[in-house]
């Protein structure tokens, strides 16, 4: 079985500036050039919340702007997040998140049932990932300080792939054509804070 290399300091490093960027970038549309065309998206929590495309996951944020994200805490009461962004402010509240390289034990990418909506099976994915050399994160993402004890919890592994990107979407210093890209959300939680927040992480307050 061949074993998936880890990703050396300078790329880690390289991945976590673009994220943070991406992170500060408002504009919905441009946002979305941080994610490569054919970014695949696939939700644990809501299996039928995935996508395919690039354009398919702006809308989602564009969505989720105006409070629309299909997926409901234990209560039955609405999360209304930007589930591959920003967790919505509380008043007085900051946004935090951490943000670390993903450990062997997870590259994973939960069960053919949960991939099914984007059309590939776990192993497909795998192999993938391998031959296209992804590098994946994993990011928590939550408020602190707001008016609600508790808040919300979000829990994502990125996977990023180092490709071409034309020059009309460049969004970094991408001089030599190429860049790193999201290729992959993998959604693992959307729920209530439950104290498992960090998952080892540097926590930065936004």
């Amino acid at each position: 079985m061949a074993v998936r290399p880890l990703p050396t300091a300078d790329t880690i490093a390289q991945i976590k500036h673009t994220y943070r960027i991406y992170r500060h970038t408002q504009d919905l549309d441009r946002k979305g050039l941080f994610f490569s065309p054919g970014c695949l998206q696939i939700c644990r929590p809501t299996p039928s919340y995935a996508a395919t495309t690039r354009d398919q996951i702006v809308q989602y944020l564009k969505d989720a702007a105006q409070g629309r994200v299909p997926v409901e805490t234990p209560s039955a009461v609405p999360i209304c997040l930007n589930v591959t962004s920003t967790p919505a402010k509380p008043a007085k509240g900051k946004a935090v998140y951490t943000i670390r390289p993903l450990k062997a034990s997870e590259f994973d990418f939960s069960t053919d049932a949960i991939t099914a909506p984007i059309g590939l099976n776990v192993e497909v994915l795998k192999q993938k990932a391998m031959q296209e050399k992804w590098v994946g994160m994993r990011v928590d993402l939550w408020d602190e300080g707001g008016e609600k004890e508790g808040g919300l919890l979000v829990k994502v592994q990125y996977w990023w792939r180092f490709e071409q990107v034309p020059e009309h979407e460049r969004v970094l210093d991408e001089t030599e054509g190429k860049g790193w890209r999201q290729c992959l959300h993998d959604i693992m939680y959307l729920g209530p804070r439950d104290g498992s927040e960090g998952g080892n992480g540097v926590k930065i307050l936004e």
